[in-house]
């Protein structure tokens, strides 16, 4: 019995598909495997979209943000971050690490923006 496609999930299981035939073997080991791809890429987007938004929502906020408006989030000395209404090109501030700049959407979610 051969086996052709062998699936590793996020939990480190491993999964075997057995006995296709050979002519339909190629076809659906690429689809699957781009499919697994496609899968762990928009995890890794999921993890990162979390990740902005956990640093953001830990970080000191003296101010309610509005929706659809920039800001800007930097870490100072001590490691602390916080977000700010003031662009590092406004402020000249040696001290602060710039960690990017973000709005928030109608669902309260961060996005970073480039």
């Amino acid at each position: 019995m051969k086996k052709i496609l062998k699936i590793d999930d996020i939990e480190g299981k491993i999964y075997e598909i057995d006995d296709w035939k050979s002519l339909q073997e190629s076809n659906l080991r690429n689809h699957f495997i781009k499919r697994l791809n496609e899968l762990k890429e928009e995890y890794t987007k999921l993890i990162d979209e979390i990740s902005i938004n956990k640093l953001i929502y830990d970080s000191t906020v003296n101010f309610t943000p509005i929706i659809g408006k920039k800001y800007f989030l930097y870490k100072d000395k001590n490691e602390k971050c916080f977000l700010s209404l003031i662009s590092p090109t406004e402020w000249n501030n040696t001290h602060l690490q710039f960690l990017g700049t973000f709005k928030q959407n109608s669902t309260l979610k961060w996005k970073a923006i480039k």
